[in-house]
């Protein structure tokens, strides 16, 4: 899972597309109104033109989705950690999470001593083992006959 402040950039962003993508569907779907009394409807041949209800219908879908990702950014920004925190306060947390971390890298420290002795001691143990094996396998040196020449 990404940390908060990448959650609220991908929002951000995604709220961005979303406000081009709306912005780009009213630009060529909408319809032609005449700006004051007594002009003319303008018309262009080119435009696809949505139907008023279909128009009305998506405009109303592009506006919820906008103000889900406005709370959804919302939700975000009140849980990062500064927020109603002083500086003290965070000063004091950062301090207290530097002491634990220092705590933690000590045990690290630790375990990896004991693995590396315990590690030494296994291979002390298989040596040992396999010099026994060895040793059990080895025909016993018989003395030698002294030859009467």
């Amino acid at each position: 899972m990404t940390d908060r402040l990448t959650q609220l950039q991908i929002c951000l962003d995604q709220m961005t597309e979303q406000f081009c993508a709306t912005l780009n569907y009213i630009d060529k779907n909408h319809d032609f109104e005449a700006s004051g009394n007594g002009e003319d409807k303008m018309a262009d041949p080119q435009a696809t033109i949505a139907p008023k209800e279909e128009f009305e219908n998506t405009i109303d879908e592009l506006s919820t989705d906008l103000i889900l990702k406005t709370r959804q950014i919302t939700k975000l920004i009140d849980s990062l950690p500064g927020v109603d925190v002083s500086a003290g306060e965070q000063m004091n947390r950062i301090e207290a999470l530097q002491h634990q971390l220092v705590k933690m890298e000590d045990k690290k420290i630790e375990a990896i001593k004991q693995k590396e002795e315990l590690l030494r001691k296994v291979e002390g143990m298989i040596l040992d083992f396999t010099i026994g094996i060895a040793d059990a396998r080895r025909p016993e040196q018989q003395p030698e006959k002294e030859s009467g020449i």
